[in-house]
Parts: structure tokens; C-alpha cells; sequence
């Protein structure tokens, strides 16, 4: 395992107060949150890079207080994070409605509850970093288990927590468990697009018929089976057992009609729409993300912006992340929406400081950041 960060005093980071490190368990790293919420080891780093990140942050910073003096209803951000998990719950309640009424096709059902879970997971992302409902705890907790609830095929929220702020702490390390868990950094092929449709299964397979390599290898599968407590397993085999009577419909088997109705229910209206919202989601960020030999702490190395209009099929189902997920590595701060209102402004600050843009050669690079 890496040694734990000391903490850097670069503003990429709030105080969460909760105090939850990163892992409480065998190895793994505890870090300090009473400063920070995510401490990184920048000892490495060049004078010139620092300066470069600085810059970048500070541009980002000065731009969400100017966003706030111009639009005064962004300072109402629990009020603005409530609405936007009402938004995406009724929305995708409601398409799942006016599919079971006859409303909607399945296919028109399964995009739109997708487009709405991506709301989620936004929302879901940013209470994890604790920018709405900051001094109530119960009620933060409460909206995370409510996203969860539309967004079955994904881990329990709780440990999500932990992995994504160890994410920051050691983005493009091995140690950086939430992104190697989606394919970040492995070579393509079969097993990488299975993996990016459905990362659990080929984890939870690895997990029962091999031997962990190292202390590493060890933690990763402890956290995957306990972030898996929940919904996830019930998501998981509602969609294998909804293929595999459609497999032995299609093969002449007998199939009772009453279960092969019921499944296809839950997956077009509940686990369908989260199979390839997540599909998206891991396409975009295991590819913009670079992995295996990025500096420690070098934010400058740890994404790119991926926004190519042809990745836009993409985008659509995992709210603009390729485009406007740098600006959280340098900041995180800022909830989605107001992300999504500075990318225009920080852009050329990113592409003048070095950050890269569209670096396509990644996909032969199997995600090294390497030379473009």
C-alpha cells in the first residue's frame, strides 16, 4: 500500500467533518480529515506543476464566487440539492409510471429513467463531498440511500464515500480502487467492455476463484464485498435472470410467462436504465482518467477533458462528465450544476496550464498518461 499522504495545505478539498477516513479496516489507510477532506502527498512535485494547479484553482475558485454574486439563487445550495434529487427520483419514477400505464415504449422508457439517474449519481457524488445539508448528517445520509434506491446496479453509497475520497487521494495509482474497479488503466478488449457493462460480476468472480496477490489486492476485495451489501446483488440478479430466460425463450426452452413478465418490468423500469447509465458513465470516466503512472498528487496528470462531439451519446447519460469532471479534481467544492456553468471559462485556464484535451491515443495506451 502506499504510505499516507502528508497533508498539502492546495485547496482541493473542504472540511466534511465527519470524520470518516478512508478505511477502518486491516492496512488501510486512515487519513486525518479535521483539515481537509482529502489530504495529498505533493512532495514529488515540481515547483512549476504546483504552480500550474494553483492557478488553475484559483481561477476556478474566483469564478464560483463570481457565479454566486451573478446568480444569487446558487447560494441556496441545500435548497438547490434537494430539487435536483427530487428531480431525478420523480422523474425517474415518473417515466417508469407512464411505461407501466402505456404511455411510453420500453426504449423510450429505459433512456429517460437513464438521463434522470444520471441526476442521481450527480447528486449522489455531491453529497458525498458533503455540499448540501453539511450539519445534517441523517439528512444527507437519507438523500444518498434515496439515489441509491434508482440506481440499484451501483454500491452501497456509505462505502462509496470512502472509495471516492480515496480516489482523489491517489488518482492514477494502483491504490485507487473506484476507478481500477471500472476498467481504468486494463488493456481493451472483451473483457474490458464486459467489464465496463457490468463491473461487478467479473470482480465478484475474481474475488471467489483466486487467491488475493498481495496486502492490496486483499483490501480491494474486502471493500467490493462489503460495498456490495444491498441493493447491488438484488440488481444483479434481476438483469442475469431477465438475459437467461430470454436466452432459453429464444432456445425453444419453456419459460414461465408470469416471472419473464415480471422481470422484464424491473429491468426496463428500475435496473435496465442503470445498466447503461452506467455503461456511460464508466466508458467516459475510465478513459479520462489517466491510470499506472501518474505522479502522486499531480492533479495536471490525473484527467483529461473528453469532449468530443462524437462521445456526446455518451455525455447525455452521465450529465456532461467528460467535460466538466477536471474542474471537480482541482476544486471540489462546487456542486454539478455550477460545474456545468464555469466549463466554458475554465477550459482555456485548464488547456493553458497544461491539462490535456481529447488525448484520444489513450484507448492504445490502455489509459497511461505517457506521452500523447
Amino acid at each position: 500500500m502506499t504510505a499516507a499522504p502528508r497533508t498539502d495545505k492546495m485547496d482541493v478539498g473542504r472540511p466534511t467533518g465527519d470524520g470518516l477516513g478512508l478505511f477502518r479496516t486491516g492496512d488501510a489507510v486512515a487519513l486525518d480529515l479535521s483539515d481537509v477532506d482529502i489530504p495529498v502527498d505533493t512532495t514529488g512535485l515540481s515547483a512549476d506543476d504546483r504552480a500550474r494547479a494553483r492557478v488553475i484553482t484559483s481561477a476556478i475558485r474566483q469564478r464560483s464566487q463570481e457565479l454566486r454574486r451573478e446568480h444569487p439563487v446558487l447560494r441556496h445550495q441545500d435548497a438547490l440539492g434537494l430539487a435536483a434529487f427530487a428531480v431525478a427520483v420523480l422523474g425517474f419514477a415518473g417515466s417508469g409510471a407512464l411505461y407501466l400505464t402505456g404511455v411510453l415504449p420500453w426504449y423510450v422508457t429505459l433512456l429517460l429513467s437513464a438521463a434522470f439517474a444520471a441526476v442521481g449519481h450527480e447528486v449522489e457524488h455531491d453529497l458525498i463531498h458533503a455540499l448540501y445539508f453539511r450539519r445534517h448528517r441523517a439528512v444527507r445520509y437519507g438523500l444518498l440511500f434515496g439515489v441509491w434506491a434508482i440506481r440499484p446496479y451501483t454500491i452501497n453509497p456509505v462505502f462509496r464515500i470512502r472509495l471516492h475520497l480515496r480516489h482523489h487521494a491517489y488518482s492514477g495509482l494502483p491504490d485507487d480502487i473506484e476507478e481500477v474497479s471500472i476498467t481504468n488503466g486494463k488493456p481493451w478488449g472483451v473483457v474490458r467492455l464486459y467489464s465496463l457493462l457490468d463491473p461487478y460480476v467479473p470482480a465478484l468472480v475474481r474475488i471467489v476463484t483466486t487467491k488475493p496477490k498481495d496486502a492490496e489486492d486483499a483490501l480491494w476485495r474486502r471493500t467490493i464485498l462489503k460495498a456490495s451489501v444491498g441493493l447491488t446483488p438484488v440488481a444483479i440478479s434481476i438483469w442475469y435472470a431477465f438475459l437467461g430466460l430470454h436466452v432459453a425463450g429464444w432456445l425453444g426452452a419453456s419459460v414461465p410467462h408470469g416471472l419473464l413478465h415480471a422481470l422484464t418490468v424491473l429491468t426496463v423500469v428500475w435496473v435496465g436504465p442503470n445498466v447503461w447509465r452506467g455503461f456511460c458513465l464508466h466508458f467516459i470516466s475510465s478513459n479520462m482518467h489517466y491510470q499506472g503512472d501518474v505522479e502522486q498528487g499531480n492533479v495536471l496528470q490525473q484527467t483529461q477533458v473528453f469532449n468530443r462531439w462524437y462521445l456526446m451519446p455518451f455525455q447525455v447519460f452521465c450529465l456532461n462528465f467528460g467535460s466538466t469532471h477536471p474542474i471537480h479534481h482541482f476544486y471540489v467544492a462546487d456542486p454539478c450544476y455550477v460545474r456545468q456553468l464555469m466549463e466554458r471559462d475554465i477550459h482555456p485556464v485548464l488547456a493553458a496550464n497544461g491539462v490535456r484535451f481529447n488525448d484520444m491515443g489513450t484507448f492504445a495506451r490502455a489509459n497511461r498518461y505517457g506521452a500523447p
